[in-house]
């Protein structure tokens, strides 16, 4: 509960889904539990997206709440992500788990690397991005985000801020619309693709419940003070 508050933090502040830190700590938390090894990476994905709903949800009403958001860019972005997001479950679960979780790898530190070699520019010039393209940014991130497991607003939100042209507030807050899209869709996708039960360890499916809950538990309660933040910082 305490990672996914911190995460939610996060989450409200950055507009991620949260992924990229529920993610890494399933890794660690799924074998203490129990979970069956041969399904630990692709529950991780799984459960991640399930916590991260959580927090992306509560950042979403509370950006919402804000004024933070331009429902109809999320919506042409977040309907590409559902689309996508939906599909790619059925791949992952047929990848073999060391080669997912080399691309967990490479995705976070691909970003990584962006994020610290990235230098601040007080002044930009942007593009108009046409919104239909939108649609399309969001076929092609939707799947990525669900592959991963990160839920997307690591991708989404320089997207936004870019389209935007600078506009940190409304790029975060338009963001967590497709993360909600992205995540629900693919957690739904997930918990169709293996209806099996574990009581002992809440486990449904491709979804541990008692990790996910007591994340997004956590989240929920972060992302509200996540998103108050963002107007001090």
């Amino acid at each position: 509960m305490l990672i996914g508050f911190v995460t939610g933090i996060l989450s409200g502040l950055f507009g991620i889904g949260g992924g990229i830190v529920f993610l890494p700590s399933l890794f660690f938390i799924l074998p203490l539990i129990g979970v069956e090894s041969n399904i630990v990476t692709v529950s991780a994905i799984a459960t991640s997206l399930f916590a991260g709903s959580f927090a992306s949800t509560s950042s979403f009403y509370s950006h919402w709440k804000n004024n933070n958001i331009s429902l109809s860019d999320g919506l042409f972005l977040g309907t590409g992500c559902l689309i996508s997001a939906s599909i790619v479950p059925k791949f992952i679960i047929n990848l073999d788990p060391i080669v997912l979780r080399y691309l967990i790898a490479f995705f976070i530190t691909v970003i990584s690397l962006k994020l610290f070699f990235s230098k601040a520019e007080e002044q930009k010039r942007y593009k108009n991005i046409d919104r239909k393209y939108l649609f399309i940014f969001g076929l092609f991130l939707g799947g990525i985000a669900a592959l991963s497991g990160f839920g997307g607003g690591i991708f989404y939100v320089p997207l936004m801020i870019y389209y935007f042209k600078g506009n940190f507030k409304l790029a975060v807050g338009t963001s967590t619309t497709a993360v909600v899209f992205t995540m629900i869709s693919s957690v739904i996708s997930f918990l169709f693709l293996n209806t099996n039960w574990n009581a002992d360890t809440l486990q449904i499916g491709y979804i541990n419940l008692q990790a996910g809950l007591m994340l997004g538990v956590g989240a929920l309660l972060g992302a509200k003070v996540g998103v108050k933040l963002i107007s001090n910082i």
